[in-house]
């Protein structure tokens, strides 16, 4: 069987074992595991999470056909797997910079869509337009679990519990393919140290507040969210910090959450005193400059006695793009604020100097997305694999540089 080793047990690499052929021999190798003691060391479970849609990428046609797939798997989860956590549910989203919606892609795709009347704006919000339509939420740690529990029922899969700082390590493996869904990771795991991937610290709070039964979204000038989980609780946030890495609570950061929510949603009391809540979350999302990185090649890993050897390696991580020009054809997104740090490397606080620090307030052009382009990157990771098992596209593996052999991986 063909062995592939995954590093990453977020959300994308949980969905990347699934979206892998059943005769593959497949490991995921991470430090933290769905099911974990709770844990800030990594940022997939802390999630929104709500869901709406765009990309990492300003106008890519891929992305956003891997959005409307997504939106669709989704959906059919919540009809047919409640066990998954997805549930549908009404959101608004309240526009304080435009007064249009001509500019929506995903206007004549999400099921409901309307502009609401304007005596339906919150007061308090300088919403100049207010669109409403059927939307989807999910709970992060029952999501990961439920994949788990998917992955674990399958004979082809196992679990390793191991901090790789160097993709080396996975040697004695023996792997034909490592896929790399290592999160903020990417910036530390040798020998990629991808120098355009950046910490960008989230915090929200999770209340108890059942009435509110509307996902709810300001975007533009400000940035806010209030997302019912459809238990009682509810997520309201939040805060972009490009660059930090801090596990601190930032009491002036929750004053300020409570006052912004309570502007997109009344029922959400407006001061820290008076919310029940049930925990604060602080996780840190992986920002990459250029969007997300779903790419294949071959590395040379490894030295002594073994040697080197050349390594087909999958790279799909950094699915949340770095401030770009606020463009309002990102507005559709999943909500999913701290995520996708695989906490196989520990981050790094160091930032180059260059990369842009923007308003945590505002808009950043694109959330969070990598639980809204789990399935389509799942999907083309599946390929990007299958080429080095069954193509011709790449050398074999373990043959030199100079070698220009193709084919068929000795394993078949």
């Amino acid at each position: 069987m063909p062995k592939v080793v995954i590093v990453g047990a977020g959300v994308f690499g949980l969905t990347i074992a699934l979206s892998l052929p059943r005769h593959y021999d497949v490991t995921i190798v991470a430090r933290d595991m769905p099911g974990d003691p709770d844990s800030l060391d990594w940022a997939s479970p802390w999630a929104g999470a709500g869901f709406g849609g765009g990309g990492t990428k300003p106008d890519d046609p891929e992305e956003t056909e891997m959005i409307k797939a997504a939106f669709r798997y989704y959906w059919a989860l919540a009809e047919t797997h409640p066990e998954s956590s997805v549930k549908k549910m009404r959101e608004a989203l309240f526009r304080d910079n435009v007064a249009t919606d001509a500019d929506l892609w995903w206007k004549d795709f999400m099921p409901d869509y309307r502009i609401m009347h304007p005596s339906e704006l919150p007061p308090a919000s300088n919403a100049k337009i207010g669109i409403s339509y059927t939307s989807l939420v999910l709970t992060p740690p029952t999501y990961l679990s439920y994949l788990a529990a998917l992955l674990r029922a399958s004979p082809n899969v196992a679990f390793l519990r191991k901090t790789v700082a160097h993709l080396a390590e996975l040697l004695p493996l023996a792997p034909d393919v490592i896929v790399n869904a290592t999160g903020v990771g990417a910036a530390h795991i040798s020998p990629v140290n991808d120098p355009d991937v950046e910490p960008v610290r989230g915090q929200t709070i999770l209340i108890r507040q059942p009435e509110v039964d509307r996902m709810t979204l300001r975007s533009g000038i400000d940035y806010c969210y209030v997302i019912p989980r459809g238990d009682g609780t509810v997520v309201i946030g939040g805060i972009k910090e490009h660059g930090s890495t801090s596990p601190e609570v930032d009491p002036a950061t929750r004053r300020d959450i409570a006052a912004r929510a309570h502007q997109l949603d009344p029922r959400v009391p407006g001061s820290v005193p008076a919310l029940d809540v049930v925990r604060d979350i602080v996780g840190i999302r992986p920002g990459r400059r250029g969007g997300m990185r779903v790419e294949a090649e071959v590395l040379k890993l490894g030295e002594g006695e073994e040697g080197e050897r050349e390594v087909p390696v999958v790279h799909a991580y950094g699915a949340r793009r770095l401030y770009l020009p606020v463009s309002s054809r990102d507005l559709l997104y999943f909500h999913l604020h701290a995520i996708f740090c695989t906490s196989i490397c520990t981050p790094s606080s160091a930032v180059p100097p260059d990369f842009f620090v923007a308003d945590k307030h505002l808009s950043p052009g694109a959330g969070g997305t990598g639980y809204a382009l789990s399935p389509g990157v799942g999907r083309k990771v599946a390929a990007l694999v299958d080429e080095f098992v069954m193509g011709d596209k790449f050398p074999r593996p373990g043959k030199g540089a100079g070698n220009e052999e193709k084919g068929r991986c000795s394993v078949m």
